[in-house]
């Protein structure tokens, strides 16, 4: 009976899938679930028909559609979404679309509207639920442009991206009161009249990336929230002079020509200021009588407006009190002004990684109560003048590649939330602990690192460390640590013993380290070692501690290793996830241990392609190793062996041989002498 019952089951499914396939090939290789009707890349030339009446979303984009006609969509009044992206549409007549009046987002991008955009004009006016339009990709010019979206009340959406526009007027996107969001990326815009987005009430997000604008003088959209001017060439940026508030809280100028710190409006919701690539500096200390002002002269029409601005006056005042980002990366800062962070009250991250300052100052007076990350790598800091108490919220302070050679004793002490500090690529030492009687005359020097109760990533690459206290770390339970690049590093058991439970992540590679080093400065034990890296050492063997070590990741590029020992292999691969070794001339007739790694199920060798091993006549990939080279190897083997037999008896005959020839040269020299020189010569 369960078996009847099974396979009556069977039957009626078979039969549903058979009749769910027939209604696929009955909507004309469409899909549709709920209402929607997927007819993706599906080859059409035209809009399919016999689709269910109520459909409400048709999606035909990738297609080769080339006219939406009169009478195609005409079934389908219920439609609210329609993408014919990625077609080759170059037409769409001006009844196309009278019978889906309940149409709201339409998405043209990448065909060819700019052909026949005077008819499309036309269509588009019956569509009076129409909010979203997107016609990037579709070679228009600002003239079509105008013509084709000018009085669409009803849009909030529309995207113009990646078309041929090359100016904007107010009479480009006149009457479009609706608009929220606005892309105009990608286009060729070198010129926006003044009074452009003024009309557009309602606008909150406008994206003018990758164009050509060269400035943006007298900034008056108050409206706008996150506006996008990145990849442009924009040399100044100038906000209107107003007593109203502005809504900004997005302004991205990043990748541009900035020479100044923009002039933002004075009361504004600022909360992402990014100014990375750009060439601004600070001219105060340039500044002199006869350079002070800088005039900006603006004609619109007949009417000419002069702004001065006193540009020399460290850019004026901040007032930023929302301000939760300032990325001022790869610039060419060279100081900052005295009193450029007060106004920036709720500030968080602080970028100016890639600048050219030489000192850095923090004082009581920059109220940075929720700063949390710091960074100024690659500058040519030799100073830093902290006077504060406490950076109660820093988190992450970056001070690598710089020219520091000593930093206030105290100085990272006072941050009692920091998780991650890197010191790399300077020349700072670090102090033992505890500092004792030496902490009130010292100052500046060494770095003291223990006793911070929140660090747990440390960064010493290239410090020229040659060896470090037994108590630098007492305290500050780290579990990422980077010694690498320390040429000549003494490694001792007293360095890790007090990280030796909380350390997860250690780097020691490039220091010169060979197997008795690393056997004589890990002696201790590891609770929780999951990473090591031991890459572009003098390394010959594995030390056995490696035993020891509940590794995951072991990396072992760019040493001196011919063979790997499999007892030691046998005892890390009870943990060892993830093993790296190219860079190593391992010995192509001793493969044993090879063969016992890749057999290993649990173990991953990512640069295993990059595999070598050495051969009698050159470098070959470890997996391509052919059954000659390994009887070759059996060769080679075999005539040294005899060869060694044989070498006693083949130095015997070589004695005798050169016995005989010397007695027959005693006999013979003497005659050979006379027979030349025996007649005496006459005068």
């Amino acid at each position: 009976m369960e078996l009847r019952i099974w396979s009556m089951s069977l039957t009626l499914t078979a039969l549903l899938m058979l009749a769910g396939a027939s209604l696929v090939r009955s909507l004309g290789n469409c899909t549709v679930v709920d209402m929607v009707a997927f007819c993706k890349e599906r080859r059409f030339n035209h809009v399919p028909e016999g689709l269910p009446l109520k459909t409400k979303e048709l999606l035909l984009n990738g297609n080769g559609i080339k006219a939406i006609h009169n009478n195609s969509l005409s079934a389908y009044r219920h439609l609210h979404t329609l993408d014919l992206s990625g077609n080759q549409l170059e037409l769409i007549e001006p009844a196309a679309f009278s019978h889906n009046k309940n149409l709201q987002n339409l998405n043209l991008m990448n065909n060819r509207i700019d052909i026949n955009y005077t008819k499309t004009r036309l269509a588009l006016r019956n569509l009076s639920a129409l909010t979203s339009l997107d016609l990037s990709g579709n070679r228009l010019s600002e003239v079509a442009v105008s013509d084709i979206v000018q009085n669409l009340t009803t849009l909030e959406y529309l995207s113009l991206a990646r078309n041929f526009i090359m100016r904007l007027e107010p009479s480009t996107l006149e009457g479009l009161a609706q608009l929220r969001e606005l892309n105009l990326e990608s286009n060729y815009i070198y010129e926006i009249e003044s009074g452009t987005f003024e009309d557009l009430k309602s606008l909150t997000r406008l994206n003018l990336a990758h164009n050509h604008i060269p400035c943006i003088v007298d900034f008056s959209l108050y409206q706008v929230k996150t506006l996008n001017i990145t990849h442009n060439v924009v040399e100044l940026f100038l906000a209107r002079e107003s007593e109203t508030e502005f809504q900004l809280e997005t302004l991205d100028l990043s990748n541009n020509k900035l020479l100044f710190f923009p002039l933002l409006p004075k009361h504004n919701k600022l909360k992402l200021l990014l100014l990375a690539d750009n060439e601004m500096n600070f001219y105060n200390d340039l500044a002199n009588d006869s350079s002070s002002e800088v005039q900006f002269v603006q004609i619109v029409g007949n009417v000419t407006n002069v702004t001065s601005i006193n540009l020399w006056d460290e850019v004026i005042s901040l007032n930023l009190p929302e301000l939760q980002l300032l990325d001022m990366s790869r610039n060419s800062v060279r100081y900052l002004p005295p009193g450029f962070l007060r106004g920036i009250t709720s500030l968080s991250a602080l970028l100016l990684d890639q600048n050219c300052l030489r000192t850095f100052s923090l004082t009581e007076q920059d109220s940075l109560l929720f700063l949390q990350a710091i960074d100024l790598s690659h500058n040519q800091l030799s100073q830093l003048n902290f006077n504060i108490s406490r950076l109660w919220n820093l988190n992450y302070f970056n001070l690598s590649f710089n020219n520091l050679e000593s930093v206030p004793s105290d100085l990272f002490t006072k941050m009692p939330w920091i998780t991650t500090l890197d010191l790399s690529h300077n020349r700072v030492s670090v102090c033992d602990y505890p500092l004792g009687n030496r902490r009130r005359t010292l100052g500046r020097g060494c770095a003291a690192l223990a006793q911070i109760k929140s660090l747990r990533q440390l960064y010493l690459s290239d410090c020229d460390l040659a060896t470090l206290p037994a108590n630098a770390f007492v305290g500050s339970p780290l579990t990422h640590l980077d010694l690498s690049s320390n040429a000549g590093i003494r490694l001792e058991v007293s360095m890790f013993r007090a990280v030796a439970k909380s350390l997860q992540s250690l780097s020691l590679r490039n220091n010169g380290l060979d197997s008795d080093q690393i056997g004589s400065g890990l002696q201790v034990t590891f609770s929780d070692l999951k990473t090591l890296d031991l890459s572009e050492n003098s390394i010959t063997s594995l030390h056995p501690i490696l035993k020891t070590l509940p590794l995951r990741s072991l990396d072992l590029r760019k040493n001196r290793l011919s063979v790997l020992q499999q007892d030691v292999l046998q005892s890390l691969l009870q943990s060892l996830q993830t093993l790296y070794l190219s860079g190593n001339a391992f010995d192509c007739c001793q493969l044993k241990w090879w063969t016992f790694l890749i057999k290993a199920e649990s173990l991953t060798i990512p640069d295993r392609s990059l595999v070598t091993c050495n051969t009698s006549f050159k470098l070959e990939h470890i997996d391509r190793i052919s059954q000659s080279t390994k009887a070759n190897c059996k060769f080679d083997n075999t005539v040294l062996k005899y060869f060694l037999l044989l070498l006693p008896t083949i130095l015997c005959i070589l004695t005798v041989c050169m016995m005989v020839l010397l007695s027959l040269s005693s006999k013979l020299l003497p005659k050979y002498v006379k027979a030349k020189c025996g007649s005496g010569a006459e005068y």
